[in-house]
């Protein structure tokens, strides 16, 4: 009998903890619920920019072409403006991705200038540019001193919209008919003729 007291208390010694193991215990149980925290709060901050990264890539027209809203470029940088390639639903538009830096873009610029002289009241110019090569906004800004650009043309700075158009060589051209439908790809440098005959054709 005194051996089962005995026996008792060195049991409910044994389990005794020591001051240390006081003090330690609410700080790991404060580091667990901190790491818990943490995990939830990251997860949360991974789905919502996965959800902002689809949404942009997923936003079209109604034809299913990707839309997009670029800021204008002029011969002194943004102007402030923006455009957003929906909103000329119901025209013709020749959309063209380029670099400011690309000699076959550079080439077709006093090309591009000449039709649009020529179709500006019936077409709709826009040239995307994109930030291959390490192309910059100042980059961007010289093109449009140099040749002259009078046409609206917008600075892509992600490359998202090059991305969505799947975009592989510069220059690209897009004619679109006034139903919003590609009536003519072309890529490399082209003839005043060629871009001509396809603007007609889209023109019905």
């Amino acid at each position: 009998m005194v051996y089962a007291v005995v026996s008792g208390l060195s049991q409910r010694k044994r389990f005794k903890f020591s001051k240390a193991e006081k003090i330690a215990a609410p700080v790991i149980i404060l580091i667990v619920i901190w790491a818990a925290y943490s995990f939830v709060q990251s997860s949360n901050t991974t789905s919502q920019s996965t959800q902002v990264t689809s949404t942009m890539a997923s936003s079209s027209t109604s034809n299913g072409l990707p839309d997009f809203t670029l800021p204008v470029v002029g011969p002194n940088g943004l102007t402030g403006q923006s455009v957003t390639f929906s909103s000329f639903r119901g025209k013709v538009i020749l959309l063209e991705f380029m670099e400011a830096n690309c000699p076959h873009c550079e080439h077709m610029a006093p090309i591009l200038s000449a039709l649009y002289s020529q179709y500006e009241n019936n077409v709709v110019f826009i040239s995307v540019v994109g930030p291959w090569n390490s192309v910059t906004l100042q980059d961007t800004e010289n093109f449009v001193r140099t040749y002259g650009v009078t046409w609206t043309l917008v600075y892509d700075s992600s490359g998202i919209v090059f991305s969505n158009y799947g975009i592989q060589a510069t220059p690209t051209f897009f004619i679109i008919s006034r139903d919003g439908l590609v009536s003519s790809t072309f890529q490399g440098e082209q003839t005043p003729n060629t871009l001509t005959g396809a603007i007609s054709a889209a023109m019905g």
